[in-house]
């Protein structure tokens, strides 16, 4: 057995048996500004190599958007300290790193100073095949003291669709070229075989051969910088130092969870839809069960336990556990333990149970993984559902907020304006709606959970880009979760086909028919997902003419501005995942992201805040009279409180009326229960869960009063 993979088993048997990662922190108890002035180095190390590997690249989700990461680790993989960008990737790349030393890649391929290791395997660490990562070991005097590691999301794999997320995906042998842990450079050169098989499987080849340049200059910086700091502090120290900084942070994240969280038991659900079949694909539609339990003691120890996760399935929005477990990482850091250090430790302060054989922790690789929504969801909405209610519960007002959304998005491909094949991904889904908080609203489309430094990207960088052009940008209307608090709304866009005798467009994500995105105490969920395509339209003949040309959806998302000015043949509030197809010259397709969920009961806002949304057109006249039950002339925007406070009145009443006692109701849908009466899709999802899970079975029957020998909803 290599010494390498020696340490990691030992670490990992030191935190199993003794509970501590380092048993002491002498190093910062002897001098605690030394101690810190080295991390803050360290960060240092780590930006740099961002920022470098950023003006490198030619890849716009990488140059304009910034979904990147980089981080420096340790000898057996644990993330030191990382810049911010796409935080799922910090644990998945220490995984891939792990990944390599226990499959004994010292012995059987040699690990030496000038190698680079790259990944994209999202069984082995990643989300899914645009997501890949290089790596770098970092050699003192011949010995191993750490790695770097950087991870960029390159939009162009080769895969079945255009733009690396297809929809159409039912196994991993749709989503284009996997490379598992491979050693692409030896000397600080690259292997030519490498460049030879991408430039020959993948249609825009660039994005990715440039991005491995990149991410190897960041890698490459961030190791001869951490030697030059070594020999400033000495090897004892560093070595000392890089594992305090871990053990260090596994004990802030307890101490900040046993300050802030109430201690309890927080159960939370969401919904994932799965909308292909009405596309042309082999698969249907899939309703995914994606439950929480968390438990928080007096001491700050947490567990999280997703027992009752659906089954994977022939369809691309499954998750990896890595992947699974990163998106959760992500959740911690940006709503619990963002005043701690950015590393390790905080995942394995955490206990974390996600079932083998589920769609968040697939039994075998060969499952797509590329709409990876469900372990994102675990997240962005289980996560921040729960954790919310134990930071209201100790009275944090400030820190509560509702979920955040799903980040659906569009990808295109053919031939571009300048006549080459490409592929690409829009960077618009970057910026979704946040959800509310309990003090106010969210931010309008500003804030990717995934990734909470991203950008949308310049119009112009976009273009210069693909050959759709943008008609316009705009607010996607009513799309964040109404409530006291509204949730943040997210964006939209309208682009047309130019410049090119073959494009292909489509969609990704879902949240199309179920709300993804939970509100929170009386707040509404944000909305659906949904796009506008016109074709065969006279849009050349309004160009031509300088006749008025749709920009935006409009303040009536019933009635919207392309069918208003266009002639055309419609294809309207389209609620699927849209497979790639053929999009032709002077065809619009209209996209847009969803918003963060709201908070409080909408009848308890402001009044003047809503008179403000009408103004920024953030919410509808009829969003404002219907959910807000306020008052209001649509021209000059002056409310009328009285009418206002009547209206509310009115909706208090109402509400009354239709309410019916809590075991009135739970014996109601016991009966549909009983005798199968519910949609097929629910049934199915609930059917897999009571088969699968034999604590759900339990607690299900237990709550709707079933029999101990009910084990499937009838058909």
């Amino acid at each position: 057995m290599g010494k390498y993979k020696e340490m990691v088993l030992e670490t990992k048997e030191r935190l199993e048996k003794l509970g501590y990662y380092k048993k002491d922190l002498r190093r910062k108890e002897e001098d605690p500004v030394k101690f810190e002035v080295l991390y803050t180095k360290l960060v240092q190390c780590v930006l740099t190599a961002r920022e470098t590997a950023t003006l490198i690249s030619a890849n716009p989700v990488t140059r304009e958007a910034g979904d990147t990461v980089f981080g420096l680790y340790t000898p057996e993989g644990d993330s030191i300290c990382l810049t911010a960008g796409v935080l799922v990737h910090v644990h998945t790349t220490g995984l891939f790193i792990k990944w390599m030393l226990e499959h004994d890649y010292e012995e059987k391929m040699g690990i030496k100073e000038g190698d680079y290791f790259f990944n994209n395997d999202s069984y082995i660490g990643g989300a899914h095949s645009n997501d890949q990562n290089i790596v770098t070991p970092i050699f003192y005097k011949g010995e191993l003291v750490g790695w770097a590691g950087g991870m960029t999301h390159v939009p162009e794999t080769g895969a079945t669709e255009p733009g690396g997320f297809p929809s159409s995906a039912i196994s991993r042998f749709d989503e284009g070229l996997y490379i598992p842990c491979m050693k692409i450079a030896e000397d600080e050169k690259v292997r030519p075989d490498l460049d030879l098989l991408v430039e020959r499987n993948v249609r825009m080849p660039v994005y990715w051969l440039l991005d491995n340049r990149a991410k190897m200059a960041g890698v490459r910086i961030m190791r001869e910088r951490v030697k030059s700091l070594i020999d400033e502090y000495g090897a004892d120290y560093f070595k000392d130092a890089v594992h305090e900084y871990i053990e260090d942070t596994i004990r802030a994240t307890k101490e900040k969870a046993r300050r802030v969280l109430f201690p309890g038991k927080y159960r939370a659900v969401a919904f994932y839809d799965v909308t292909l079949a009405s596309q042309p694909v082999r698969a249907g539609d899939t309703l995914e069960h994606l439950p929480l339990e968390m438990t928080v003691d007096k001491k700050g120890n947490i567990t999280l336990d997703f027992d009752g996760l659906s089954s994977p399935g022939q369809h691309p929005a499954n998750s990896s556990h890595m992947c699974s477990e990163g998106n959760v990482f992500c959740a911690f850091l940006q709503n619990l333990f963002y005043d701690s250090r950015y590393n390790e430790g905080t995942a394995i302060a955490v206990d974390m149970n996600i079932p083998l054989g589920t769609v968040c922790n697939p039994e075998n690789i060969f499952y797509a993984t590329n709409m990876w929504m469900p372990g994102y969801m675990l997240g962005s909405a289980c996560w921040c559902n729960a954790v919310a209610r134990a930071y209201y519960a100790r009275g944090y007002r400030e820190e509560v907020h509702a979920s955040n959304p799903i980040p659906p998005g569009t990808t295109s491909g053919g031939t571009d304006q300048y006549g080459r094949q490409f592929g690409g991904l829009y960077t618009e889904c970057t910026c979704p709606g946040q959800g509310a908080l309990a003090i106010m609203d969210g931010l309008d489309y500003a804030y990717a959970h995934f990734n909470p430094e991203a950008d949308m990207a310049d119009v112009e960088a976009l273009e210069q880009q693909y050959p759709a052009v943008y008609l316009g940008r705009s607010i996607h209307i009513d799309s964040g979760g109404f409530g006291k608090y509204r949730g943040g709304n997210g964006n939209l866009t309208l682009r047309f086909v130019e410049n090119t005798p073959f494009l292909q467009m489509g969609s990704f994500a879902g949240g199309t028919r179920v709300h993804t995105t939970p509100g929170i105490m009386g707040g509404y969920p944000s909305a659906t997902e949904y796009k506008n395509i016109a074709r065969n339209t006279n849009l050349k003949e309004l160009i031509d003419k300088k006749a008025p040309l749709p920009h935006r959806e409009g303040a009536d998302p019933s009635n919207p501005e392309m069918m208003q000015l266009l002639k055309a043949d419609f294809e309207f509030g389209l609620d699927v995942n849209y497979v790639s197809r053929e999009i032709k010259k002077y065809s619009i397709y209209q996209h847009q992201l969803l918003g963060g969920g709201g908070f409080g009961d909408p009848i308890e806002r402001d009044p003047k805040l809503v008179a403000r949304d009408l103004e920024d057109e953030s919410i509808t006249l009829r969003t404002a009279k219907a959910i807000y039950c306020v008052d209001i002339d649509p021209e000059t925007l002056e409310i009328d409180y009285e009418k206002t406070e009547k209206l509310r009145e009115e909706m208090r009443e109402a509400r009354k009326k239709r309410m019916i006692p809590v075991k009135e109701y739970i014996k109601h849908e016991r009966e549909k229960i009983s005798k199968g009466n519910i949609p097929k899709i629910s049934k199915e999802m609930y059917n897999d869960v009571l088969a699968k899970s034999e604590k759900f079975a339990k607690e299900f029957r237990e709550f709707w009063n079933l029999p101990d020998d009910f084990v499937k909803i009838p058909e």
